[in-house]
C-alpha cells in the first residue's frame, strides 16, 4: 500500500483471530482492467467479497464461472449487474460420452440459434436424459452465446484462470507472506515481458487479431456480394447468406459484433469498398490499447527490515496445523470435468467404459434409432420465427 495507493486488501480470520484467507489485487491491474481490457471477469472457485473493488458496484460486465451453488447464489447479491454466464467446460463435464460432450461445447459456442437447436437435437439423438438436463440449467442465456444478452467476446470457458494456477504453481506451496512476494514479482516479469513483446508488433492490432483477419479476408475472397443500400451489404458466403451493416458494424452472422473483428462476410464489403479493415477493429485490440495496458511501471517494496514500526498492528495468529495420513499432495486435485481419466464401468456389450449395456449406443439396430421406448416423444421443438 505504501507504493500503490489503490491496492485493496482483506484479511479473513476464524475463531481465535487465526488467519484463513487473504484477499488482495493489485491497484494497477484494476486500473487497467477498467480502461483498457474487455468487460468479462473469470471466476473459478473463489471468495466473492471484494470484487466490487475491482469491476465497481456500477459496472456492467460478463462474469464467467462454473455452476457453484456458492457463486451462482452470491453473484445476485454481491453484483447485481453482472451478466452471470457458466463455463461450457464445465458443464460439458458433467457428461461421460464424448460425442455429448463435443455438442454441449458446441452449443454453448455457436452464434447461430439453428446450429445451436441442430446441436440440441444431436444431444437428444444419443441421450434423452442429457437432453433434458441441459434444458434444466435454467434460461440459455446462461450458457449459449447464441442468446447471449451480452457479448462475451468468444471467451466461453475459465480456461485463463487455470492458465494463471499453472503460472503460479510454484509458489502454492510456500509461507503465506512468501506467497505474495512472489506472486507479486511473478506478476511483474508478465508485465515486463507483454510490454516488451507489444514493441515487436508489425500491425496496427495484436497478434491474435492480425490472425483473425487475415484468415476472414483469405475467406472473403469465396463470398459474393451485392449493395443493397448506403453500408449495407448482402453477402453469400460458404455456409450461409448475411446481411453486413457497415454503419452499425454488424453481421447476421453475430461474429463481427460478438468478437468486435469484421467476419468474413464483413470483410468482403470492406475489401469491396476499399476500406480500412483496422478501423473496424475494436479498441481492445489495437496495438497502443496493447501498449498502455502494460506501460505503467511497477515500484519495487522495501523489505520487512524497512517496513515502519510505529504503524497501528493486527495481531493475527497463524492457522492451526492439521496433518493428513500419507505423503502431502505437491498439486492440486483436479476433477472429473477437467479431462483427468477416473475409474467408470465397463460395457458389457461392446467392453468400452463409460456406460453400461442399457446405454451403449453401439448395440442400437438401425430400426430401433427413433423409437419411441428407446427415446421418448422427442425433445420440445425449437421456437417458429413469425416470419421467413
Amino acid at each position: 500500500m505504501s507504493v500503490d495507493p489503490d491496492v485493496v486488501i482483506d484479511i479473513l480470520t476464524g475463531p481465535g483471530d487465526r488467519f484463513e484467507c487473504f484477499f488482495w489485487t493489485y491497484g494497477i491491474s484494476v486500473r487497467v482492467y477498467k480502461k483498457n481490457l474487455r468487460p468479462v471477469v473469470i471466476v473459478d472457485g473463489t471468495f466473492l467479497k471484494g470484487r466490487d473493488h475491482v469491476v465497481g458496484v456500477d459496472h456492467q460486465f460478463i462474469l464467467l464461472s462454473d455452476r457453484h451453488k456458492s457463486i451462482i447464489q452470491g453473484v445476485p447479491k454481491i453484483l447485481p449487474n453482472a451478466v452471470h454466464m457458466y463455463c461450457s467446460y464445465h458443464m460439458s463435464g458433467k457428461f461421460g460420452h464424448k460425442k455429448i460432450k463435443f455438442l454441449v461445447q458446441e452449443s454453448a459456442k455457436t452464434l447461430n440459434q439453428q446450429e445451436f437447436w441442430g446441436n440440441m437435437l444431436g444431444i437428444w439423438v444419443l441421450s434423452s436424459k442429457a437432453h433434458e438436463k441441459l434444458m434444466d440449467v435454467g434460461p440459455l442465456e446462461k450458457w449459449a452465446s447464441a442468446f447471449q444478452e451480452k457479448s462475451r467476446y468468444g471467451i466461453v470457458t475459465t480456461n485463463h484462470v487455470e492458465s494463471w494456477n499453472k503460472m503460479i504453481i510454484g509458489e502454492r506451496m510456500m509461507p503465506v507472506t512468501t506467497i505474495v512476494s512472489m506472486i507479486r514479482d511473478n506478476v511483474i516479469r508478465h508485465y515486463r515481458d507483454y510490454r516488451n513483446d507489444s514493441l515487436k508488433f508489425n500491425s496496427p492490432v495484436t497478434t491474435w487479431c492480425q490472425e483473425q483477419i487475415v484468415h476472414n479476408a483469405a475467406v472473403a475472397r469465396k463470398c459474393t456480394l451485392e449493395r443493397a443500400s448506403v453500408g449495407i451489404w448482402s453477402v453469400k458466403g460458404l455456409k450461409r447468406s448475411c446481411v453486413v451493416d457497415l454503419n452499425k458494424r454488424t453481421c447476421t452472422c453475430k461474429w463481427f459484433q460478438t468478437m468486435g473483428i469484421p467476419c468474413e462476410h464483413a470483410m468482403a464489403a470492406i475489401k469491396e469498398v476499399g476500406f480500412d479493415p483496422y478501423k473496424f477493429v475494436e479498441v481492445y485490440y489495437l496495438k497502443e490499447t496493447y501498449i498502455e495496458t502494460y506501460r505503467e511501471e511497477w515500484t519495487p517494496t522495501r523489505g520487512k527490515e524497512e517496513w515502519p514500526t510505529d504503524r497501528q498492528r493486527r495481531r493475527i495468529l497463524p492457522p492451526l496445523k492439521t496433518s493428513k495420513a500419507g505423503r502431502p499432495k505437491t498439486a492440486r486435485k483436479r476433477g472429473k470435468a477437467e479431462g483427468v481419466p477416473v475409474q467408470s464401468r465397463r460395457c458389457s456389450m461392446c467392453r468400452v467404459r463409460g456406460h453400461n449395456k442399457s446405454t451403449c449406443l453401439e448395440c442400437v439396430d438401425d430400426y430401433q434409432l427413433f423409437s419411441h421406448t428407446l427415446f421418448g416423444e422427442g425433445p420440445p421443438l425449437s421456437p417458429v420465427p413469425a416470419t421467413i
